[in-house]
């Protein structure tokens, strides 16, 4: 049987310096490899106090034999390049009192999504509240303290249900909330309000409470969101399992000292979506750039061989429409993350963040874009960025960009797909189409297989080059671009038609 690889074509810009030395670094110290629930993005590195784009990402790498973890981070340098800053420093911290427990949010109300909450277990019925706070810069750093303790409580029972909002409503993104399970189908919306420097709890009885709901549900498989449109990101989404493959997203909307739930209905229910297969992969985002923030989800379903295929729902303000298929490509399905034995769901389960990749800093991001990183040959992360195409569809552009280390601000990686080919996959010939822009600064093309050999080579002499790779065996290739002053880096397939 004839074995379809659905594979898409990606590029980015990368210095020849990089190229050379920091994108190439061991896999295995590929930073995304052990931070498997322990990634935020937010809007950590600031170019101006006016700077309040989502288009950050903080990464906790564990190394639980040492007892802590790195802090990494990506974000933009001054140049607008992608950079990645890998910490150096072991700090002292014990994650697995934490279990993926972490929020982000302006917990010290400077007017910036830049901080993150640790929620560590200090004994089996008491916890704290650990906070990082970022200095802006554009390679940030941050202070750790504790602003919050409590006793007689088990962090353990809130464990793949805790969000963080606005949920007072006093125009700051400081609050958490969490599902509490009491067992025996007892659940409570427990709620912390931030002070800027500490926290106060609003009791036990919960801004929700019912004797009739299972929390573990809906472990892995909750969000905030302004879902209601009312201008504030407030509210919470939740994917209720109840079994035999129906699902239903139930909805808290805030009233800014309680939450209102919008009955066991839900806003959107169906008989053969199973919620497991798209726990802790699960994000609230702009998805149709509605204006709306945080008002929509996008799920990545493990279908049946486990390859991740994504799923949107756009809320309208009092339901959600579920889009299987709308954020698709004309030619190819661009929901359908390449799948191979190796890369499946859960490489990427616990590590998606929404993302913004406009170059405007003016106003408070509305992420539409998606981030999700994954352990591969080369280290690398998924990037789908949303488009609107001239006759107004919404469909989301995919990508493969390298991330690499940086030695100075000015070196890094941008986003930007520059290059393509069609077909892609191939059985013999694609064409490598080079933007016009880049022609005067491209010298020749260069193919390699999956492990470096290189198979074909050429002089660029227009904006279409036809490669013929008939003879070659069947598998993944390397397209380069190469210029005086910088590369451009292609993946293709080839495969039987």
């Amino acid at each position: 049987m004839k074995k379809i690889i659905q594979i898409l074509a990606f590029a980015l810009l990368i210095t020849n310096s990089i190229l050379a030395q920091d994108c190439y670094f061991n896999p295995q110290d590929d930073p995304s490899a052990t931070v498997n629930g322990y990634i935020v993005s937010g809007n950590f590195s600031q170019e101006s106090s006016k700077d309040k784009v989502i288009n950050d990402v903080v990464m906790l790498k564990q190394f639980p034999l040492q007892g802590g973890f790195r802090l990494n981070t990506l974000s933009n340098d001054l140049n607008g390049n992608r950079v990645l800053k890998k910490g150096t420093t072991m700090i002292n911290y014990d994650l697995d009192n934490v279990k993926r427990r972490m929020v982000r949010g302006d917990f010290d109300n400077d007017g910036h999504i830049d901080d993150f909450i640790l929620i560590y277990k200090t004994g089996v019925s008491s916890m704290r509240f650990d906070l990082f706070k970022s200095n802006g810069a554009t390679q940030p750093s941050f202070t750790k303290s504790t602003v919050y303790q409590l006793n007689g409580y088990d962090a353990d029972k809130v464990t793949g249900r805790v969000v963080s909002g606005d949920f007072d409503n006093d125009g700051y993104w400081d609050d958490i909330a969490a599902f509490y399970d009491y067992g025996n189908g007892e659940t409570r919306i427990h709620v912390w309000l931030s002070t800027g420097s500490s926290f106060t709890y609003q009791y036990s009885t919960g801004w929700w409470n019912t004797a009739g709901y299972t929390a573990t549900k809906v472990t892995d498989r909750v969000v905030s969101g302004d879902f209601d449109h009312d201008g504030y990101v407030d509210d919470i989404a939740a994917f209720y399992d109840y079994g035999n493959g129906e699902t239903r997203i139930h909805v808290w909307l805030s009233g800014g000292t309680n939450f209102n739930y919008q009955s066991s209905v839900g806003w959107w229910k169906f008989k053969n979506f199973e919620a497991s297969k798209i726990s802790r992969r699960v994000i609230s985002l702009n998805v149709d750039r509605d204006g709306n923030n945080y008002d929509d989800i996008a799920v990545f379903y493990a279908t049946d061989n486990n390859v991740p295929k994504m799923h949107t729902f756009e809320s309208n303000g009092s339901s959600f429409q579920w889009n299987p298929y709308k954020w698709g490509g004309s030619t190819i399905s661009l929901t359908t993350v390449p799948g191979s034995s190796t890369d499946n769901a859960n490489s990427f389960s616990g590590k998606i963040v929404e993302h913004d990749s406009r170059t405007s800093k003016v106003f408070q991001g509305k992420p539409s874009d998606i981030i999700a990183f994954h352990k591969h040959v080369t280290p690398r992360y998924r990037f789908w960025k949303t488009k609107k195409n001239i006759v107004g569809q919404d469909y989301y552009d995919y990508s493969e960009p390298y991330y690499c280390e940086s030695k100075s601000t000015n070196e890094g990686v941008n986003d930007e797909v520059t290059i393509n080919a069609y077909p892609n996959p191939t059985n013999s010939f694609t064409i490598i189409d080079i933007p016009k822009s880049l022609i005067d600064n491209t010298s020749r093309i260069e193919v390699h297989n999956l492990h470096g050999r290189l198979v074909l080579s050429d002089v660029v002499k227009s904006s279409s080059v036809k490669i013929d790779l008939s003879k070659q065996n069947l598998g993944v290739y390397f397209v380069k671009v190469i210029g005086r002053e910088s590369s451009n880096v292609l993946k293709i397939v080839k495969d039987y038609k």
